[in-house]
């Protein structure tokens, strides 16, 4: 068969371990790779792309984007922006310090704004009594907030306050919404796995409030597939 040194064709440096009885080497090559886009950097104001990442086995593999959403580079923890008014005036409708899921309508800013709407809170008490939630699983924040007596849509200012939280799930109700929390999303999916967020498109709230109970409760049952 030989000697340990000619079947080990070793290196002279590994010369005693052979000597002392080692006959195979076991070598591993282990190649790391950043599948991030880039580099985190500190919040800018412009959204920047970010490729997403899909699960190699999605219970619903027409539901996934077929090309890349946008949403900014989410910046450090330990430098959380300063949000400017009447965005960080929100915050203080935001009951959990670590959501699981954050959640957003156009109509939000209205109801955070002090002009509320009883048949949408409503539809949203029966939402969550069906999907019986944790405490603390969720938060809501806005995509759009009133200035000058409109709604004033703003991708910055959502992901924004995302970064507060950065809860690993978002639930848009209606295709407006999600249009501001992804801009360069399908409207035809309802459903997207980004690096850091899952983002899921139900129907609007102006439709689910003309809906029954159980028909608003059957409208979210897709919700029921998050991982809390």
């Amino acid at each position: 068969m030989g000697s340990p040194s000619a079947r080990l064709k070793t290196r002279e440096s590994l010369r005693p371990w052979v000597e002392s009885g080692l006959e195979f080497v076991l070598r591993t090559e282990v190649e790391c790779q950043d599948i991030s886009t880039g580099e985190q950097s500190e919040y800018q104001a412009e959204p920047s792309g970010v490729s997403p990442v899909v699960s190699s086995s999605p219970a619903h593999p027409q539901e996934m984007p077929a090309q890349a959403a946008s949403m900014p580079q989410a910046a450090p923890k330990q430098s959380l922006p300063v949000l400017p008014d009447p965005w960080s005036g929100f915050l203080r409708f935001a009951k959990s310090p670590a959501p699981k899921v954050i959640m957003t309508y156009m109509e939000l800013g209205l109801d955070l704004g002090g002009q509320p709407d009883s048949r949408r809170s409503s539809a949203l008490k029966n939402i969550q009594m069906h999907l019986k939630w944790p405490a603390g699983t969720m938060n809501f924040w806005p995509v759009a907030a009133l200035l000058g007596g409109t709604l004033q849509p703003s991708t910055e200012m959502f992901w924004r306050g995302w970064e507060q939280w950065r809860a690993p799930n978002i639930v848009c109700f209606g295709e407006e919404a999600l249009k501001v929390v992804l801009p360069d999303a399908d409207p035809k999916l309802t459903t997207f796995m980004l690096e850091h967020v899952t983002v899921y498109k139900l129907q609007p709230l102006v439709r689910l409030i003309t809906m029954l109970p159980h028909e608003q409760q059957m409208s979210v049952d897709e919700l029921f597939k998050i991982r809390l």
